[in-house]
């Protein structure tokens, strides 16, 4: 297995609040591409000659380090943070494109002189100018109904559509081509009944507080913020009760396998264990149900 070569300076990472270090663009690398093969799903294991020997898994890791010593709200990220939700090839159990220099290239142009994280998420979902974003560059709708047959980010961008789980796919993996950390999160059931339907929208990395501010790609939900909770349709008591016995189960799709143990919950298919997911129902309850 070849580790992926980039031209770059050195790059920086955050230190958790406590200054920026810098390493060489090779530690950056084999930090990253270490993560990815030590937790690699069981469903890409077949493949793994084919996703690190220039394959995806290598492509990702190269661009992901050229664009952390490339935008300036990257130097913040720390080096766990940056391996699992910026440079992964991952973002569920989606088929395993090639869909980060395609984004980039459709995203750079938006977020050109723009100097932090903040702006640059409104410009990509089209906050800043609802004729400028990802969304419209790409010709990309919301269409209910459409997972699992379209769901990874360049099925939907050669559809121009998606239901919520592809909206949310595609929203992620931009951000993540610009080295902003994100990651899908969802239900598989509101109030614990998968009669009642299922969700799924954007979590992102806040560099201030080191906490999960959570919103959706614009076709799925307009006017949301990543500052209130409340202003997204499904964060209200209706959809998150208190009550554990109609309690709505919410997971954060995670790469990490071995530090985290639980299971994202994928409703299309539910026999499906192999996509690890951090627990956020407790999270989810107490904010919404203050809505």
């Amino acid at each position: 297995m070849r580790f992926a070569t980039v031209v770059a300076p050195c790059v920086p990472f955050g230190n958790n609040g406590s200054g920026i270090s810098c390493v060489t663009q090779a530690v950056a690398i084999k930090s990253a591409t270490s993560f990815l093969v030590d937790n690699m799903p069981p469903m890409d294991e077949p493949n793994k000659a084919t996703l690190f020997d220039d394959g995806v898994a290598a492509v990702g890791v190269n661009a992901s380090v050229a664009a952390k010593a490339t935008y300036p709200w990257a130097a913040a990220v720390p080096q766990d943070i940056f391996d699992e939700y910026v440079a992964s090839y991952a973002l569920l159990n989606e088929p395993r494109t090639d869909w980060r220099p395609f984004l980039e290239a459709v995203v750079a142009p938006l977020v050109e002189n723009l100097a932090t994280a903040e702006d640059a998420i409104a410009m990509v979902n089209g906050y800043v100018n609802s004729s400028v974003s990802v969304w419209k560059s790409l010709g990309v709708s919301f269409k209910s109904s459409q997972t699992p047959l379209i769901f990874d980010p360049l099925s939907t961008a050669a559809y121009g559509y998606a239901s919520c789980t592809g909206i949310s796919a595609m929203f992620v993996a931009a951000l993540r081509s610009i080295a902003i950390p994100a990651r899908v999160v969802g239900t598989p059931a509101w109030r614990g009944d998968a009669e009642n339907g299922n969700h799924n929208w954007v979590e992102i990395w806040n560099a201030t507080t080191g906490a999960w501010d959570f919103i959706e790609g614009r076709p799925s939900g307009g006017g949301e913020t990543l500052t209130n909770p409340c202003d997204k349709w499904f964060c209200n008591p209706s959809k998150f009760p208190t009550t554990p016995n109609n309690a709505t189960p919410v997971f954060a799709a995670r790469f990490d396998r071995h530090t985290n143990l639980s299971v994202y919950e994928l409703a299309w298919d539910p026999t499906n264990l192999d996509v690890p997911g951090e627990n956020r129902s407790d999270y989810y309850m107490q904010a919404c149900s203050q809505c």
